[in-house]
Order: structure tokens, then sequence, then C-alpha cells
């Protein structure tokens, strides 16, 4: 009994441990899309219009260090938080600045080893505002690609904040409803006998296929 009990305190602290991660990595990562949306310009009078008329690209530096903020602090939380769809979304936040090295340095962002990013503000206030807008924003910039991935990662840590809430597949939820509240949660499918998602090569496939795109480097906004 007394053995029962302390696992049972032991499951709860656990989840409670878990909840909290997944809270704060909503949290951040809505602060990540959102500010990369911003950055995005896709919309009609952006802040790469204003700064084009004003000559002045102090906003897009300010939106820029929010974004990098969000960004960095996001990455510690996936590392934090753990789990191997969590190390997945860490690898592909990763890979996006990484892919655009060169652009980005030009303007002054660099990444860290640790995937990190650090901005070069005098650098980039060399930047005019068109390279700005090429390389961080429209069809082929960072900031869409990251905030779609923000957008994902929101979804994840939502879902599993539900899930550590509510104990999905354990206290009487059915397969299916577990299934659709952990879609986005690869370490649960993992362990669900024919979900298909056994190996790193599933789990790609699977996000591409829950997300409806194909490879994030070569995402443009819609695929």
């Amino acid at each position: 009994t007394i053995g029962k009990s302390m696992n049972t305190t032991s499951t709860g602290a656990t989840d409670i441990l878990r909840k909290n991660n997944y809270a704060k990595l909503e949290d951040l990562s809505e602060k990540l899309s959102q500010s990369a949306s911003k950055l995005a310009g896709s919309d009609k009078d952006s802040i790469y219009d204003k700064a084009k008329e004003s000559g002045d690209t102090t906003d897009i530096l300010s939106d820029v260090n929010k974004m990098v903020e969000a960004y960095n602090a996001t990455m510690k939380q996936l590392k934090t938080t753990g789990g191997i769809m969590n190390e997945f979304y860490q690898q592909q936040l990763k890979n996006i600045p990484a892919g655009s090295k060169e652009s980005l340095e030009s303007i002054g962002i660099s990444q860290a080893k640790d995937g990190s990013l650090i901005v070069d503000e005098k650098v980039f206030r060399n930047a005019d505002a068109d390279t700005l807008q090429k390389v961080l924003g429209g069809e082929n910039g960072i900031a869409p690609k990251i905030g779609f991935l923000g957008e994902h990662i929101n979804k994840n840590a939502s879902e599993n904040v539900v899930s550590a809430s509510n104990r999905y597949g354990s206290n009487g939820a059915t397969y299916m409803e577990a299934f659709e509240a952990n879609k986005y949660n690869f370490a649960y499918l993992k362990c669900r006998p024919n979900s298909g998602i056994n190996s790193s090569a599933s789990i790609l496939k699977h996000f591409y296929k829950t997300s409806g795109i194909h490879n994030i480097q070569d995402r443009k906004i819609e695929v």
C-alpha cells in the first residue's frame, strides 16, 4: 500500500512537472509564432513598406530582437521539456536559420553552435529595408518558416497540457480520442500499437502528412 501510494505521488508530481513545462512551451511558442508572423511582411503596409518610406529600420530591428528572444527561449524550453517530438522540433527549428546562414550573417544575424541566434545591431542597421525583407520575409525568408513551425510547436504543447491534465489514454478515453488529442505528440504516437510511428523516418513522414507540407526549408507559404 505504501509502495502504491509512493508510485501515485511520483506519477502525480511527474504529471505536474510535465504540464508546467508544456504550459511554458505553449506560451513561448505562441510568442515566437506571433513575432515571426509580423516579420513575414505579408500584410499590406507592412513594417518593410513603412521602413522603405521613412528610411528607418528601427522598428524592424525591434521586431527581430523580439523574434530572436522568443526563438532562443523556445529552443531552450524544447530541450528542457524533452521527449522525441520536442527533440525533432528543436532540430527543425535549428535547421531554418542554418539553411540561410550567409544571407542572415549579411544583415547581422548569426547562429551559435547550440542553435541560438545572435543579433549584431550595428551590422543590421547598415542593411536597407529591401534586403531585410528579402532575407526575413516574403516567400523565401526565415520568418514565415519559423512562424509556421512555431504554430506546430504551440499546437503540440497545447495538446500535451490537456493530456497531462486529463490523462488521456489512461482514464477511460478511447483510443481515437487519445490519438486525436496527441496527433502532434509523436512521443505518444510512437508507443501506440498500429500507429505506424516507430522511427525517425516515420516521425518526419507523419509530421509532413499532418502539417500539409513536404519540407520546412522548401516551404513557401502554402503547399
